[in-house]
């Protein structure tokens, strides 16, 4: 599942980190996760980690590392009286797709919170800038 498709269901805030334990470096310290029914958004004070679990059984298990000097942009857009989650995308500059076109653009990282959570949700564009932005 790519990126822009990974907006299935909704993000529970915090929960089990142990996939990208193995993967972090000295001083790498989680500062808060977002998963979801498979996949994940971590975020660390190096950068941020997006988990894709992939296949029917998930046994096969895609992780990217984001370094937080690729990280560029932060969008949240709430949830409107008909919606049910609220959008947010974080922009990075070394995830590129080739279009069909023959050109290639890069894809934020994009996920939904639920509207009950929209609250905690904000605190990602919070967590974001302070870490990666400012």
């Amino acid at each position: 599942m790519g990126l822009l498709n990974k907006v299935v269901g909704h993000a529970e805030i915090g929960g089990d980190t142990a996939i990208v334990e193995e993967y972090l470096a000295p001083g790498e310290e989680i500062i808060q996760s977002f998963h979801f029914i498979r996949d994940a958004v971590i975020l660390t004070n190096y950068g941020i980690y997006d988990i894709d679990v992939q296949g029917l059984s998930g046994k096969k298990v895609q992780v990217k590392f984001y370094p937080k000097k690729t990280i560029k942009t932060i969008s949240f857009e709430t949830a409107g009286s008909l919606d049910f989650d609220a959008d947010i995308k974080i922009g990075v500059s070394n995830n590129p797709i080739v279009l069909m076109e023959g050109g290639a653009m890069n894809v934020p990282i994009s996920f939904k919170v639920p509207k009950s959570q929209a609250e905690e949700a904000k605190q990602i564009i919070h967590l974001v800038k302070e870490h990666y932005l400012l």
